[in-house]
């Protein structure tokens, strides 16, 4: 159990297009946290999905500026938005499942109301998930795009059937030439997401390291990796005249050049999530991803 979270401002961040289930959601649950006396803010989405002009509305920034903890209604996608805008103050994040998997935000809509009444009385668990760092750099100095994330970041082809070639070096040590379909850098977090159907293995949630997982590389002994997390990755990219991404949390990408380089390496800043105390995560695999089952 960790220390109790003071909490009087609670953030509202929720899924675009859902606005039929948020709606059903928010207009018991608005009054409910009122009744707690915990101001709340929404962001536009939510607002547009109550068709309520009088209530006020807030960027996601300046909710994550003044929140202290942040409801995210939506899936994963939603809440690896979230994470991003969570880092700076490390506001801890509490998932309530509206997508499809919800392996991120793993508490069913059924069980909001129970969840937040065990967080508003102390009784949860915080989770500190690590990210990871990623720098593009382009003619050796010019940094194009700089993110943390919670997942993972992926080089692969856009619409071409052209082979993608990098080098992978870490910690200016040269690790491998790389052929195929493109490369998966994850977190153990994300080791349940693209690298998992890659073919990568699963980390426990609070394991460190950095996975690298190859995307059907040309090699067959080419096979997933996991890098201690002091390591300091780089992937020169190779290839000339071809339409491969970048893609950060499978949220933000940009089309990589021969010559570029990403730099990969653990972020300093930490996810924290909350869960309920009373599933742990290895029954969330098991009901989630049917892990173990026949």
């Amino acid at each position: 159990m960790s220390k109790k979270i003071l909490l009087k401002t609670i953030g509202i961040l929720t899924k675009p297009h859902r606005s039929s289930e948020v709606r059903q959601l928010l207009k018991p649950l608005l009054p409910w946290l009122a009744a707690k006396n915990l101001h709340v803010m929404l962001d536009r989405e939510a607002i547009l999905s109550l068709g309520d002009t009088t209530q006020d509305t807030f960027d996601r920034e300046a909710i994550a500026a003044s929140a202290d903890l942040l409801v995210v209604l939506g899936g994963d996608g939603t809440l690896l938005s979230a994470a991003r805008i969570a880092t700076s103050r490390q506001i801890p994040i509490l998932g309530i499942n509206l997508g499809t998997l919800g392996f991120l935000a793993e508490v069913p809509k059924e069980e909001t109301f129970h969840v937040l009444e065990s967080v508003i009385s102390g009784r949860y668990v915080v989770e500190r998930r690590a990210m990871i760092h990623a720098d593009l750099i382009r003619n050796n100095r010019d940094l194009l795009l700089s993110h943390d994330v919670l997942n993972d970041v992926v080089i692969n082809k856009g619409t071409t059937a052209r082979m993608i070639e990098v080098e992978i070096f870490s910690n200016t040590h040269f690790v491998t030439e790389m052929k195929g379909d493109g490369v998966i850098f994850s977190t153990a977090t994300g080791s349940t997401a693209y690298s998992m159907a890659a073919g990568g293995p699963i980390l426990h949630p609070e394991s460190p390291g950095i996975v690298m997982t190859p995307i059907c590389p040309h090699t067959l002994t080419q096979r997933p990796i996991v890098f201690p997390e002091t390591a300091k990755l780089e992937t020169l990219f190779k290839t000339g005249e071809a339409n491969v991404m970048v893609t950060f949390d499978g949220q933000i990408s940009a089309t990589l050049e021969k010559g570029d380089v990403l730099k990969i390496s653990q972020s300093d800043q930490i996810t924290r999530l909350l869960v309920s105390p009373d599933r742990n995560y290895f029954e969330v695999l098991r009901d989630k991803l049917r892990w173990g089952g026949a």
